[in-house]
């Protein structure tokens, strides 16, 4: 008996060897729960040890406790499972994936075990997962692209294509594709060599532009990436996938027309702004080149309507090299023998001929055919509503269907000829009206230096009165208003004489050396009436000896128009007072004239302050707007500038600035 127990025991130690060595969880259940567990059971669901797992629930143990109760039913009805995924959790919640199986027996006592074991499967299941997802990717993306994938081995040619592949080259399947010549698939056979040494030597290439063929015969552009890749048997492979870039290519070649002719439009609609006129015919001629050139035409041209002689005739023409110029051959056409285009262009319409052979009118069909014509396209340039010519372009050596974009580029010159022709009328005109009036201006300057030597010996006389009026006393006031009158009537007429002479003789009026406050105190003194009236106070303040060398008309009228100015819209019931100033800065003399009135509205009339005719006053005391222009032109005659400050209710101060070559 003694060896049949020692066997025994030899066999229980190496079976519980087995439980608690082996990477599987074993273990024994009853219907109250855990009674076994090895090592592994333990390590497997993140417990301390075989204790503290058999105190636990087993359906804790479940993720989802409704796979317990599944497994027990299917234990009660076939004592056995292999192989069921369970989602389990550890001690800490989290998740793992295992493979069990069970198998239900009962003792000599009737007492119902279960025994199984647990392999966590979820690395395994990660990988195939991943296996099965990169498959499904792999699958998705050769099935679902846009684009054609292959795989081709220099000996063997193309050995994998997907399906977009075998419909963008328009074959039935990838067996016919992978049957035939790869060189078949290139417009230019010899292209397939040369790809292939590159990627050989580069190790890829991307997006390199191929033209490819279709079976039927038909072309298509597209992009090329390939890449070399060495395979796990050793051979080497081409891996690579074609894009059709078709209609990209289309677009491309659109999109530089299209800017093509935006750029010839703004070539034209610059070309003829402020043109000389000796320069307009070189322009057309340039014009209808360029054109031409654009839509592949092989003549353009404009010709001109008379209609009341009923012809027209061709006055410029510009041909493509080998085309025979017919510009001679198309002067005083009769109108009558083409009315399809007369008739369309007195509507206002194109005429578009993509076929002379459709034209109707027999004699119109043999001009055009002595011409060598095959289509053509003409448009009228309408003038106050009437027809007065057309411009047109003439395809010889083809048949040619003009676009859209075409006959709007025609339209647009048709009505820039109209324009830079009715300029260039008007110009000559004005040529002709601007010498005519320069002999009136010069004719009105002498009646002008006239009347104002007239004005002078009136005043002379009414200066000479005054000094016999001087002698009696009680004539005083009179004498002084009279004075007044008379210096301000001469100050003007000196002012109409500068202004007259201000374009044409400024450089031949001598400046002099001017006591700036003297000249103020002038201007005071003959508007002093009109102060003590209004109760005006004046404020001066300009240091003793302050100098300007300057036109002395020039300056009086200047001082003469911001005072009245001043006198007139700078003094209310409340204010009164008008300060006069000037001062040396580096660049010169800084004169200012500042009142406390009603102000200006500068946002109003800011732009338009010092232009001829401006009012901003609604008093009837306002002027006729030609003071500030005026005091404009002459400050800026003499090399100074004039500025303006002004807030409503709040005062008006002008500054001029006379540079260092007025002192």
């Amino acid at each position: 008996m003694q060896p049949a127990l020692q066997s025994s025991m030899d066999f229980n130690q190496l079976l519980e060897s087995v439980n608690q060595n082996i990477s599987e969880a074993v273990f024994r259940s009853d219907k109250d729960g855990l009674i076994y567990v090895n090592k592994a059971f333990v390590k497997m669901f993140g417990y301390a040890s075989d204790e503290e797992v058999k105190k636990l629930s087993i359906i804790t143990m479940y993720k989802d406790p409704r796979d317990r109760a599944r497994l027990i039913n299917k234990l009660n009805a076939d004592h056995a499972y292999e192989n069921e995924e369970i989602v389990f959790l550890r001690k800490n919640n989290s998740e793992f994936v295992g493979l069990v199986s069970t198998i239900m027996h009962q003792d000599d006592d009737g007492k119902t075990y279960w025994d199984g074991a647990i392999r966590d499967v979820t690395r395994e299941r990660e990988f195939l997962n991943r296996i099965r997802s990169r498959e499904q990717l792999l699958e998705s993306i050769n099935r679902n692209i846009n684009e054609a994938i292959y795989r081709s081995e220099s000996k063997k040619g193309i050995i994998y294509v997907n399906d977009e592949f075998v419909k963008m080259f328009g074959y039935e399947s990838a067996k016919e594709i992978m049957d035939m010549d790869p060189m078949d698939l290139y417009k230019n056979p010899g292209q397939r060599a040369d790809i292939g040494e590159e990627v050989l030597s580069k190790g890829a290439i991307e997006n390199k532009e191929i033209e490819f063929r279709r079976k039927d015969g038909t072309t298509f552009w597209g992009y090329l990436n390939s890449i070399k890749v060495n395979g796990v048997d050793g051979q080497i492979y081409f891996d690579g996938a074609v894009r059709n870039i078709t209609k990209e290519k289309e677009a491309e070649q659109a999109l530089m027309k299209y800017a093509e002719m935006q750029r010839i439009l703004i070539n034209l609609s610059t070309k003829y702004i402020d043109l000389p006129l000796e320069e307009v015919e070189q322009a057309i001629n340039d014009s209808l080149r360029e054109l031409g050139s654009f839509v592949g035409a092989d003549r353009s041209y404009v010709f001109d309507f008379n209609r009341e002689s009923g012809f027209c005739s061709n006055t410029y023409e510009w041909c493509n090299n080998g085309i025979t110029p017919e510009i001679q051959n198309n002067q005083n056409l009769p109108l009558d023998i083409m009315p399809e285009l007369v008739n369309a262009h007195l509507m206002g319409d194109p005429l578009i001929v993509q076929d002379v052979n459709r034209v109707t009118k027999k004699d119109f069909k043999d001009l055009l055919f002595a011409q060598g014509i095959k289509s053509l396209m003409t448009m009228p340039m309408i003038h106050n509503k009437e027809c007065v010519g057309f411009v047109g372009f003439d395809w010889v050596n083809k048949f040619h269907n003009a676009s859209e974009k075409e006959v709007i580029l025609l339209e647009l010159f048709s009505e820039m000829l109209v324009n830079i022709r009715i300029r260039s009328q008007n110009e000559r005109e004005l040529r002709k009206l601007f010498s005519k009036t320069i002999e009136q201006n010069q004719r009105l300057k002498d009646f002008s230096y006239i009347t104002s030597h007239n004005f002078r010996s009136s005043v002379a006389n009414l200066v000479g009165l005054l000094s016999i009026i001087e002698d009696d006393p009680s004539n005083k006031e009179y004498f002084e208003m009279l004075k007044a009158t008379a210096l301000k009537l001469n100050l003007a007429i000196d002012a109409i004489n500068d202004l007259l002479n201000f374009e044409k003789d400024i450089s031949m009026l001598e400046k002099e050396e001017i006591d700036l406050h003297g000249v103020i105190n002038d201007v005071i003194l003959l508007n002093r009436k009109s102060a003590t009236e209004k109760e005006i106070e004046f404020e001066v303040d300009i240091a003793e000896g302050l100098t300007l060398r300057i036109l002395p008309a020039y300056l009086q009228s200047i001082l003469h128009n911001l005072i009245t100015n001043a006198m007139k819209y700078g003094v209310t019931q409340n204010q009164r007072k008008i300060k006069i100033s000037a001062k040396k800065e580096s660049k010169g003399v800084l004169l200012t004239v500042a009142d406390q009135g009603n102000g200006i509205d500068l946002e109003r009339f800011g732009g338009k302050m010092f232009q001829l005719g401006s009012r901003f006053h609604t008093e009837e005391e306002s002027g006729h707007g030609m003071g500030l222009y005026m005091t404009k032109q002459q400050v800026e005659a003499i090399g100074g500038k004039i500025e303006v400050e002004s807030e409503l209710n709040r005062g008006t101060k002008f500054k001029v600035y006379f540079d260092k070559q007025s002192k």
